[in-house]
Protein backbone atom coordinates (compact mmCIF):
# COMPACT_ATOMS: atom_id res chain seq x y z
CA UNK A 1 0.00 0.00 0.00
CA UNK A 2 1.04 3.52 -1.13
CA UNK A 3 1.87 6.09 1.67
CA UNK A 4 -0.61 8.97 1.58
CA UNK A 5 0.99 12.12 1.27
CA UNK A 6 -0.06 14.70 4.30
CA UNK A 7 -0.52 18.05 2.45
CA UNK A 8 -0.90 20.77 4.79
CA UNK A 9 0.20 20.95 8.52
CA UNK A 10 -1.16 21.54 11.87
CA UNK A 11 -1.42 24.35 14.79
CA UNK A 12 1.11 22.14 16.65
CA UNK A 13 3.60 22.18 14.31
CA UNK A 14 3.62 25.47 13.48
CA UNK A 15 3.89 26.49 16.97
CA UNK A 16 6.56 23.72 17.43
CA UNK A 17 9.13 25.54 14.42
CA UNK A 18 8.46 29.38 15.94
CA UNK A 19 9.68 28.10 19.65
CA UNK A 20 12.60 26.98 17.43
CA UNK A 21 13.00 29.81 15.98
CA UNK A 22 12.50 32.39 18.53
CA UNK A 23 9.87 33.86 16.81
CA UNK A 24 5.95 33.85 15.96
CA UNK A 25 5.90 33.24 11.95
CA UNK A 26 3.51 36.07 10.24
CA UNK A 27 -0.29 34.84 10.49
CA UNK A 28 -0.78 34.74 6.67
CA UNK A 29 1.99 32.85 6.06
CA UNK A 30 0.94 30.11 9.05
CA UNK A 31 -2.49 29.80 7.13
CA UNK A 32 -0.88 28.69 4.32
CA UNK A 33 1.42 26.39 5.97
CA UNK A 34 -2.07 24.91 7.06
CA UNK A 35 -3.36 24.18 3.87
CA UNK A 36 0.09 23.88 1.53
CA UNK A 37 2.79 22.94 3.87
CA UNK A 38 5.09 21.25 1.83
CA UNK A 39 3.90 22.80 -1.53
CA UNK A 40 6.12 24.68 -3.99
CA UNK A 41 5.05 28.31 -5.40
CA UNK A 42 5.67 27.49 -9.08
CA UNK A 43 9.22 27.25 -8.99
CA UNK A 44 9.88 28.78 -5.81
CA UNK A 45 10.10 26.12 -2.85
CA UNK A 46 8.91 27.75 0.27
CA UNK A 47 10.05 26.14 3.17
CA UNK A 48 7.95 24.09 5.15
CA UNK A 49 7.34 23.31 8.72
CA UNK A 50 8.60 20.04 9.76
CA UNK A 51 5.47 17.78 10.40
CA UNK A 52 6.41 13.95 12.05
CA UNK A 53 3.34 12.94 10.27
CA UNK A 54 5.55 13.26 6.53
CA UNK A 55 9.28 13.73 8.11
CA UNK A 56 10.51 13.50 4.17
CA UNK A 57 9.06 15.72 2.97
CA UNK A 58 9.59 17.84 5.80
CA UNK A 59 12.61 17.58 7.02
CA UNK A 60 14.36 20.84 4.95
CA UNK A 61 12.27 22.76 6.86
CA UNK A 62 12.57 26.36 7.97
CA UNK A 63 14.48 25.68 11.12
CA UNK A 64 16.72 23.25 9.03
CA UNK A 65 17.10 26.22 6.85
CA UNK A 66 17.46 28.52 9.41
CA UNK A 67 20.14 26.73 11.35
CA UNK A 68 21.99 25.42 8.12
CA UNK A 69 22.06 26.99 4.49
CA UNK A 70 21.17 30.54 6.34
CA UNK A 71 23.77 30.66 8.75
CA UNK A 72 26.40 29.39 6.48
CA UNK A 73 25.76 32.00 4.09
CA UNK A 74 25.92 34.55 6.78
CA UNK A 75 29.35 33.65 7.74
CA UNK A 76 30.30 35.70 4.21
CA UNK A 77 29.57 38.47 5.85
CA UNK A 78 31.10 38.12 9.54
CA UNK A 79 33.70 40.82 8.64
CA UNK A 80 30.96 43.31 8.11
CA UNK A 81 28.68 45.33 10.51
CA UNK A 82 25.46 43.93 8.94
CA UNK A 83 22.80 42.95 10.65
CA UNK A 84 20.98 39.78 9.51
CA UNK A 85 19.20 39.03 12.76
CA UNK A 86 15.56 40.78 11.67
CA UNK A 87 15.80 38.33 8.60
CA UNK A 88 13.48 34.89 8.86
CA UNK A 89 14.48 33.18 5.04
CA UNK A 90 11.24 31.34 3.81
CA UNK A 91 12.30 30.45 0.67
CA UNK A 92 15.67 30.16 -1.67
CA UNK A 93 15.52 31.23 -4.70
CA UNK A 94 18.61 28.89 -7.25
CA UNK A 95 20.25 31.45 -7.25
CA UNK A 96 21.31 31.57 -3.44
CA UNK A 97 19.36 34.35 -2.32
CA UNK A 98 16.36 34.11 -0.17
CA UNK A 99 12.96 35.45 0.12
CA UNK A 100 12.89 36.58 3.50
CA UNK A 101 10.06 38.07 6.30
CA UNK A 102 12.06 41.39 7.71
CA UNK A 103 10.67 41.72 11.56
CA UNK A 104 12.21 45.45 11.26
CA UNK A 105 9.29 46.59 9.48
CA UNK A 106 5.81 45.84 9.03
CA UNK A 107 3.29 46.31 6.58
CA UNK A 108 -0.18 47.67 6.68
CA UNK A 109 -1.60 44.36 8.24
CA UNK A 110 0.60 44.14 11.41
CA UNK A 111 2.76 41.73 9.50
CA UNK A 112 6.62 41.82 8.60
CA UNK A 113 7.34 42.92 4.76
CA UNK A 114 8.84 40.10 2.63
CA UNK A 115 12.15 40.77 0.84
CA UNK A 116 14.64 39.35 -1.41
CA UNK A 117 18.02 38.95 0.24
CA UNK A 118 21.36 39.25 -1.92
CA UNK A 119 23.82 36.71 -0.85
CA UNK A 120 26.36 38.45 -3.16
CA UNK A 121 25.92 41.89 -1.17
CA UNK A 122 24.15 40.83 1.85
CA UNK A 123 21.30 43.67 0.41
CA UNK A 124 17.71 43.52 0.53
CA UNK A 125 15.01 44.64 -1.23
CA UNK A 126 11.45 44.82 -0.42
CA UNK A 127 8.91 42.74 -2.42
CA UNK A 128 5.62 42.86 -0.52
CA UNK A 129 3.77 44.33 2.06
CA UNK A 130 3.03 40.64 3.74
CA UNK A 131 3.40 37.28 2.75
CA UNK A 132 -0.04 37.77 1.62
CA UNK A 133 0.15 39.58 -1.01
CA UNK A 134 4.02 38.06 -2.28
CA UNK A 135 1.47 34.98 -3.18
CA UNK A 136 -0.80 37.46 -5.23
CA UNK A 137 2.37 38.94 -6.70
CA UNK A 138 4.24 35.53 -7.21
CA UNK A 139 1.08 33.92 -8.92
CA UNK A 140 1.13 36.49 -11.96
CA UNK A 141 5.06 36.31 -12.32
CA UNK A 142 4.93 32.68 -13.11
Amino acid sequence: MAKVRVIGTSIEAIQAAERELGRKLPLSFSDWLLVNNGRSLGALSIFPVFDARDPRKTWESIVHHFENGWQAWQANFSDTAQDFSVLLPFAECGSGDYYCFDYAVFGKKGEPIVVLWSHETGDTAQQADNFGTFLTISERIE
